[in-house]
């Protein structure tokens, strides 16, 4: 007996066991952790952009803080470049000896035709010192910011022995064009402070007075291009070959 048998669709009912449970679980676990490394990502982003925001915005302030405290610094050095009273971080180191008057004075400043600016700080006596004459004078030398480069007085560290330099005034010379006409019409004894620009300055090689050490030679050729401060004071003149 041959027995014919029928195929039909049969819907079966599969039951969830823990292996569905768990694929469902693990999915979700994906999910929360995708969005807890998306939250964390854009924290982290604006973060960061604000920590830049505000490095920039450091940065300019300081920036603004820094010209703005120039400022006084810069006005300051002006008003005391020919009359510096006391040593100062920012204006060089004016604590060195030099030759500057004692009294409170309000100080007179005079404009040469060479354009040196100068101060009378005393009185001398006798007769002017002329084109031709041999000048003996002290003087010390500085930066225009009141660094220390050289001194013929005795002051230790840096400064000559106390010997004062000798040099002919006029087209004989070879002193600078600014020191030569701030020292003719000087009285001995009296004493100047100025600022020599530079077209009056050492516009070239072999031009006088040179300190004598090759450090401080060097300071005068390096900033030959910028103004320069002598203090200088007439001891004596005379003539060449004899005295006076």
């Amino acid at each position: 007996m041959h027995v014919a048998l029928a195929s039909a669709a049969v819907p079966v009912a599969v039951p969830v066991g823990r292996a569905g449970r768990g694929s469902r679980r693990a999915a979700a676990a994906r999910s929360r952790r995708g969005r807890v490394a998306s939250s964390s990502s854009s924290s982290s982003s604006s973060s960061s952009s604000s920590s830049s925001t505000a490095d920039v915005d450091d940065d300019d302030r300081t920036s603004r803080r820094v010209a703005l405290a120039s400022l006084p610094a810069s006005a300051a050095l002006l008003s005391s470049l020919l009359r510096p009273t006391s040593a100062s971080a920012d204006s060089g180191d004016w604590s060195s000896p030099g030759l500057a008057r004692t009294d409170i004075e309000p100080a007179k400043y005079v404009k040469s035709p060479l354009g040196v600016v100068y101060e009378q700080i005393n009185d001398g006596d006798g007769k002017p010192a002329e084109p031709g004459d041999v000048a003996v004078f002290q003087y010390v030398l500085r930066r225009a910011n009141g660094y220390f480069i050289y001194g013929t007085i005795d002051c230790g560290v840096g400064c000559g022995n106390g010997d004062p330099a000798e040099y002919t005034l006029g087209p004989d010379g070879n002193l600078i064009a600014g020191l030569d006409e701030l020292l003719t019409g000087m009285r001995p004894g009296e004493k100047r402070r100025a600022l020599i620009p530079p077209a009056a300055g050492y516009v070239s090689k072999g031009l006088e007075p040179q300190p004598p050490e090759f450090g401080q030679k060097r300071q005068v050729e390096v900033h030959a291009s910028e103004p320069l401060v002598f203090e200088v004071k007439l001891v004596k003149t005379r003539q060449r070959g004899g005295k006076r």
